[in-house]
């Protein structure tokens, strides 16, 4: 049962209403905006663009309408604990550890940081081990880069107030400038590599998994010793991109 508040802020409160009108309807236009909270456009305009600049919506920049963004994915599946994304993740990490003999492990973005949140660890007897519930700095990582690469430049900044950056080995972007260079290329290939950025001799590829809505809720990772895999990097990257696209199908 729904309860009013006493003493509504109405910031929030219109904040609250315009993520809910997401519930009814994928995309929203300023006039729907304006004229379901009964403020001038130009306010609207204001209110979306400030939820925006929190990635908790997105705007398409054909239809320029505002559909959800990538924040308020990450907040829906931590409120049910990612279960959905684990379950459906399994089968497919374990395709993909019987297709390239490599471990996979699915993960998510939380701040700077990558969280690994389920993997199958490959039967080769040199092999990268299983992570779950480690972290890492997101910059040093295929799957933390194919994640931060789905941000918009303002939420990237956010995250990234200084123009150094720390963690990894030195072979990792040490820039924020870097950093976005990195993020161009990721969005012109459509995964991610690492390649002994986060630990030395261990290489790694990844691409993001999105809903049919397009927002990414995490990523696909398939990692190794660098002697091996560093040279089929491409043929990984297409495997993991497959992989992907099929989980993000399934989430509907």
């Amino acid at each position: 049962m729904a309860v009013s508040a006493a003493y509504p802020v109405e910031s929030i409160d219109n904040a609250a209403r315009i993520l809910l009108m997401l519930v009814d309807r994928p995309s929203l236009r300023v006039t729907d905006v304006s004229a379901e909270l009964g403020v001038a456009r130009s306010t609207a305009h204001r209110m979306l663009t400030t939820l925006q600049a929190r990635d908790l919506l997105r705007q398409d920049a054909q239809t320029k309408g505002y559909g959800a963004g990538p924040a308020l994915a990450r907040l829906g599946i931590a409120v049910m604990g990612a279960v959905s994304l684990r379950d459906e993740a399994r089968l497919l990490l374990e395709k993909l550890v019987e297709d390239t003999s490599e471990t996979a492990h699915l993960l998510v973005l939380e701040g700077t940081e990558t969280v690994f949140v389920e993997g199958v660890e490959s039967q080769q007897v040199i092999r990268a081990g299983l992570r779950t519930g480690q972290r890492g700095p997101a910059h040093a990582s295929a799957a933390g880069k194919a994640l931060l690469a789905e941000l918009s430049r303002e939420e990237l900044r956010r995250r990234y107030p200084g123009a150094r950056l720390r963690g990894g080995t030195e072979r990792a972007v040490g820039t924020r400038r870097a950093l976005e260079a990195e993020l161009d290329k990721v969005r012109e290939t459509g995964y991610a590599t690492n390649t002994e950025e986060s630990e030395r001799d261990l290489c790694a590829v990844a691409a993001p998994v999105r809903n049919r809505q397009g927002v990414a809720c995490g990523a696909l990772s398939v990692s190794g010793p660098a002697r091996r895999t560093e040279a089929k990097l491409t043929v990984l990257g297409a495997a993991v991109v497959a992989a992907a696209t099929e989980l993000g199908a399934r989430l509907g």
